[in-house]
């Protein structure tokens, strides 16, 4: 089966300063004491409802033990479990695999990738760079000499020169024809004094040939077109040259300047931007988790179907816990204050815990009609057996 390009994993972080509580039902609760009236309840009991001012100045909440880090993890990329390699409750580390999806697709894919990458930084690719740098640097000069041929062609003493190589050249020639037409009654050649004659002539042949054209070439200025021309095929030759220095650099594994170009260097860079992208696309195929934890919550096994962002489970940091109220009133909040000491009674384990302000939202919710705000406390120490979800009370300290 082949599957989409895989995405990097997908998961939600629950942070301390700005976590949102699981989705539970705050519960009124019950505080005594404090001198308190106790007027009667609608079931038929006594006592006063928390969330308000109680008799001493204390302001009570109620409240639950929240993680600061909860992932919600999903895979991004559709496909079937191969492994699941942890159980609800188990205590993971940070980087370790939770979840595995089938992932034979990508494993072929990141093999071809990574053989043709080596196809084009092998010893042979690393010759012909080396090779076509020198044919660049013989292009170079060869382009050059062409350009500063140009600036003779306004040279009057060379164009003479060169008038007088052909006036040479015109003499020798009509005299070996003279000498060959003397030495030869036919069409061939009958014996070594027509040969001569004949090697003579094609020789003075080729030396007028090469006089004129010299003289026709310099005895006029060169066009505009002309000298374009050999500006323009010795850039050629230098960026050419710049191009294929580059490219051996990065073969050869050097740094490669930013603005570096070429076609033989951006088929290398894609070859390595293949290769990454197909380990991309594999490690999407695993579930690592993204903090130390808990396992909360396990969604999968082994042969399921999975699609991208379906959240297949959830890990817990039950090591760092805060708590957040969940019914302090609009009359109470002004009083509280960041850095303010409170009192939280973890219900569970009938313990009392310190623990200070630490953020007081101002995003108000709404409980039974009433206008509340969540304030989150640090706890000054975790008691042992403390689970996130845990209901708690919280006193706040106002007389500091």
């Amino acid at each position: 089966m082949k599957f989409k390009l895989l995405l990097p994993i997908l998961f939600t972080f629950v942070l301390a300063a700005c976590a949102g509580s699981p989705n539970t039902s705050a519960i009124p609760t019950i505080v005594l004491g404090y001198g308190a009236s106790t007027p009667a309840l609608t079931n038929g009991t006594s006592g006063t409802i928390a969330g308000g001012t109680v008799a001493g100045g204390a302001i009570t909440a109620s409240g639950i033990l929240v993680s600061d880090q909860e992932a919600h993890m999903a895979f991004s990329v559709a496909g079937n479990v191969k492994l699941v390699k942890v159980v609800l409750g188990d205590q993971v580390q940070a980087g370790q695999v939770l979840i595995q999806l089938d992932d034979s697709t990508q494993q072929v894919g990141l093999q071809q990738a990574n053989l043709a990458l080596h196809e084009l930084t092998s010893p042979e690719a690393i010759a012909n760079a080396r090779l076509a740098i020198t044919t660049d640097q013989t292009n170079i000069t060869n382009a050059q000499t062409a350009l500063n041929n140009l600036q003779y062609w306004q040279n009057p003493a060379l164009v003479k020169n060169y008038y007088a190589n052909y006036v040479l050249a015109k003499a020798n020639l009509d005299k070996a024809q003279t000498n060959y037409d003397n030495a030869n009654g036919g069409v061939y050649i009958n014996n070594s004094n027509q040969a001569a004659a004949y090697n003579a002539l094609y020789t003075a042949q080729q030396a007028y040939n090469t006089a004129f054209y010299y003289y026709s070439l310099y005895s006029q200025a060169p066009t505009q077109n002309q000298q374009d021309q050999a500006q323009a095929n010795l850039d050629l030759a230098k960026a050419t040259l710049k191009s294929d220095q580059d490219y051996l650099t990065a073969l050869t594994g050097g740094t490669v300047p930013t603005d570096a170009t070429g076609t033989d260097l951006l088929k290398l860079q894609q070859a390595q931007l293949a290769i990454q992208t197909a380990q991309q696309s594999l490690d999407a195929t695993r579930l690592l988790a993204p903090f130390s934890g808990e396992v909360a919550s396990v969604g999968a096994s082994v042969g399921d179907y999975v699609s991208p962002g379906q959240i297949i489970l959830v890990l817990s940091d039950v090591n760092h816990m805060h708590v957040e109220t969940t019914d302090l009133s609009e009359r109470d909040v002004p009083k509280v204050k960041l850095g303010q000491t409170a009192t939280v009674t973890i219900k569970a384990l009938n313990q009392n815990v310190p623990g200070k302000v630490s953020a007081i939202s101002p995003q108000a919710d709404s409980l039974g009609g009433d206008v509340v705000y969540k304030v989150t406390i640090l706890l000054d120490t975790l008691p042992s057996n403390l689970r996130p979800g845990m209901s708690v009370d919280v006193q706040f300290n106002t007389g500091q």
